[in-house]
């Protein structure tokens, strides 16, 4: 017996078990994953629009969408693998997810011992399993960036005697890393803005000279909107800045809000899937407040606080607006460590984390099929190089030959989303007859739609349908049927 836990002992106090562990769980946590090359039409999206970055296309220009560009150069890099794109973006995500962990593990270990510090990051890696964040959203990958901004500040500055020497430099460094993560999803702006304001009052707490805040100030600011500024050069250099402008800015703001019952349904859905780790963050704060680690517990409490600010001010559309707060979130909950009740909530937390986690993935597949049902669809189309257009389903079936840059608006979502109309810089009434002049040879649509469908627009397509098209595969899924329409050949087809 004693041997035994000698021999426990030394595996847990092994210099790389945190490194390990965490592997082991990030692979574990997304295993049904791998390979699947229709897991979400988000990230279909975006290593489509990667695969175009390649091929010449311009981001905004030649293909639309309101995400900042690092995200498609990203997704660029994982196309260049070629047929092993699928696996490279995932396996991509999984090292960010991992790097994510190791960042909160180290700084965890400011807070609570390593047990704690090791469930609090396992924690973040089954917390994105809840709301999508299973393959490569952009929180997966600007999350390092945060987190790696949040770390150096914390080790350089607010736990180190040494840091206002170090402030202005590693200040730069961490509001670099803001500006570069603003450019694959702006939604950091807010957790920038917190870590700006911190720097600054964490200077005048220190009775440094104003003139000399200004100017660190200056240099923070700069650092923090450098990679913004240079792509806005980048596109007012050859022309386009408009074209950048109204995608990157005007265009967020001219969504239409959801209506009031989806809206108030998606609401529950996300409360039902934070409030247990939320509050489990208020009450571990609260209970450690007599904790003698004071200034790490008030900037790591201080990101949690601006996270979910930006998630409350940016607004929620979908489950995975969520994930920029499970990392603060799962770091403020290795608190309940330093607490004996609290430790048997960190365990229920993570095995229930695990548990809906991977039920929810499993239904996800069912729902929008896997490698199977992918090929089975590209194999439905007889005529390998037989234009495509995608009302609604997943654009990785663009990522082949059946891609015709019928137009512009290539996700399927800025064609049929209601709150989309008036948007994306095209009229889509006009843009669909436009795509229906050109005869694209395949048409995909699913069945039902969608609760957000612009009914209006979806009857106009089904009545071409009907006249000049006939379904050709149904694939059916859990809840949802993609249709393959192929056009009937004839000499004279009019166009409603």
């Amino acid at each position: 017996m004693h041997t035994w836990k000698e021999f426990f002992k030394k595996i847990w106090n092994y210099k790389f078990i945190p490194e390990i562990f965490l592997i082991i769980i990030v692979i574990l946590s997304r295993a049904q994953t791998f390979g699947n090359p229709i897991l979400n039409i988000d990230e279909d999206f975006y290593l489509f629009a990667g695969g175009r970055i390649l091929h010449g296309d311009l981001p905004y220009v030649d293909f639309w969408d309101r995400k900042p560009i690092f995200l498609f150069l990203l997704y660029s890099v994982f196309h260049l693998f070629g047929t092993y794109r699928v696996i490279a973006y995932q396996v991509g995500a999984s090292l960010a997810v991992w790097a994510t962990c190791l960042s909160l593990y180290y700084m965890a270990r400011t807070l609570t011992s390593r047990g704690g510090a090791l469930l609090a990051s396992a924690m973040y890696a089954t917390g994105l399993t809840l709301c999508g964040g299973e393959g490569g959203q952009a929180p997966v990958f600007y999350t390092l960036l945060v987190t790696a901004a949040i770390a150096l500040v914390l080790f350089k500055i607010v736990l180190n005697p040494s840091g206002l020497k170090e402030a202005r430099r590693t200040g730069a460094l961490a509001m670099m890393l803001f500006g570069i993560s603003m450019q694959i999803k702006y939604t950091t702006l807010f957790e920038g803005v917190y870590l700006g304001i911190f720097l600054i009052v964490y200077e005048f707490y220190n009775k440094v000279n104003v003139k000399k805040i200004f100017f660190n100030s200056f240099v923070w600011i700069l650092s923090a909107i450098s990679p913004t500024f240079l792509v806005f050069l980048f596109y007012t250099s050859i022309g386009y800045a408009h074209a950048w402008l109204f995608s990157n800015v005007y265009s967020i703001f001219l969504r239409s809000p959801l209506p009031d019952l989806d809206r108030i349904n998606l609401q529950i859905r996300l409360l039902k899937i934070i409030t247990p780790i939320l509050a489990g963050s208020v009450v571990a704060f609260f209970l450690t407040r007599q904790d003698p680690r004071k200034p790490q517990r008030i900037f790591i409490g201080g990101w949690a606080v601006a996270a979910c600010s930006g998630v409350l001010l940016f607004g929620s559309r979908y489950p995975h607006y969520l994930l920029p707060l499970f990392a603060p979130l799962s770091l403020v909950n290795s608190l309940f460590w330093n607490l004996t009740v609290g430790r048997y909530w960190l365990i229920f937390l993570i095995s229930i984390n695990i548990i809906k986690g991977q039920t929810h993935i499993h239904h996800s597949i069912q729902k929008n099929g896997d490698y199977q049902a992918y090929r089975s669809i590209l194999m439905s189309m007889p005529n390998p190089k037989g234009c495509l257009f995608i009302y609604d389903g997943s654009t990785a079936l663009y990522d082949t030959a059946h891609w015709c840059h019928l137009t512009t608006h290539p996700f399927p979502a800025h064609f049929n989303e209601l709150s989309e109309v008036n948007s994306t810089g095209m009229n889509p009434y006009t843009e669909l007859d436009h795509v229906l002049s050109q005869k694209p040879e395949y048409i995909m649509i699913q069945d039902p739609p969608w609760g957000g469908d612009n009914q209006m627009l979806r009857s106009r397509l089904l009545r071409a349908l009907a006249k000049n098209y006939k379904e050709i595969y149904r694939y059916g899924a859990l809840e949802v049927s993609i249709i393959i329409y192929q056009r009937i050949p004839t000499k004279n087809t009019q166009i409603p």
